[in-house]
C-alpha cells in the first residue's frame, strides 16, 4: 500500500511539474535532443537568476532519462557560468540526481529484484561482491568519462551496496568526469579558441579507455 501510494505521489508530482512549464521541458528536450551545446547555453542563460536552480532540475531528470549524454548540459553550464562555477553546478547536479534515483530505485525496485537475485548464483555473486566492494567498485565505474550514469545508479541501487559507500563513491568519483565533460563540452563550442586544450582532453579521454581495455584483455 505504501509503495503505491509512492508511485501515485510520484506520478502526481510529474504530472504537477509538467503541467506548470510544459514549453519548458518540450524546449529543452528538443534542444538537447539535437545535441545543440550552444543553444541550449542561451536558453539557460534566459533564466537570470534562475538558470542555476533549472540547470539542476536539467540534471536530475537527464539522469532518469539515461539516453542522454550530460556533457551536453555540462557543456552549456560552462559556457553560461564559467569554466569553474559551471564544473561546480554540473557537479552537484549529478550528485543530487544520482542521490534521487538511488533512492527511487532502491525503494520501489530492490524488493522486486531480490527474488531474481535468489535463483541466480550469479546474480547472488555479484550481490554479495557489491555489499563488501561496492565502494571500490562505483567508484571505478564513476571515474569513466563518458559511462551512462543513470545505469550504473539504477544497478547500484538494486545491489546491496550501502548507502555510504554509494554517496561517498558518488561524491568522489563524478568530479573528475564533470571537468572533462565540461572542458569537452565548452570546447567543442568554442573549437577555434581552444583547439589545443580540446585536442587533449580528446587524448585523454581515448587514453583512459585504451588502458581499461588493456587492463581488461591482460586480466
Amino acid at each position: 500500500m505504501n509503495k503505491l501510494l509512492g508511485w501515485l505521489a510520484i506520478a502526481a508530482m510529474i504530472g504537477l511539474t509538467y503541467m506548470w512549464q510544459p514549453e519548458f521541458f518540450h524546449h529543452a528536450y528538443g534542444i538537447i535532443e539535437r545535441g545543440d551545446i550552444a543553444a541550449l547555453a542561451v536558453y539557460l542563460r534566459s533564466f537570470g537568476a534562475s538558470s542555476v536552480f533549472i540547470t539542476i532540475i536539467l540534471f536530475v531528470i537527464m539522469t532518469f532519462t539515461i539516453v542522454f549524454p550530460f556533457m551536453i548540459l555540462s557543456g552549456a553550464a560552462g559556457i553560461v557560468f564559467g569554466l569553474f562555477w559551471g564544473t561546480i553546478i554540473s557537479w552537484a547536479g549529478e550528485v543530487i540526481g544520482a542521490l534521487v534515483m538511488f533512492v527511487f530505485a532502491r525503494y520501489f525496485f530492490r524488493h522486486t529484484v531480490e527474488g531474481w537475485i535468489r535463483k541466480s548464483r550469479y546474480l547472488k555473486q555479484v550481490d554479495d561482491y557489491s555489499a563488501d566492494n561496492g565502494f571500490k567498485a562505483l567508484l571505478f565505474a564513476r571515474l569513466l568519462p563518458l559511462a551512462p550514469s543513470g545505469i550504473i545508479t539504477a544497478i547500484a541501487a538494486i545491489s546491496r551496496m550501502s548507502f555510504k559507500d554509494f554517496w561517498w563513491a558518488t561524491v568522489i568519483g563524478k568530479l573528475p568526469p564533470v571537468i572533462i565533460k565540461v572542458l569537452l563540452g565548452h570546447d567543442i563550442v568554442f573549437a577555434g579558441e581552444n583547439m589545443g586544450r580540446l585536442l587533449f582532453i580528446i587524448v585523454i579521454v581515448v587514453l583512459v579507455y585504451a588502458i581499461l581495455w588493456w587492463w581488461r584483455r591482460r586480466k
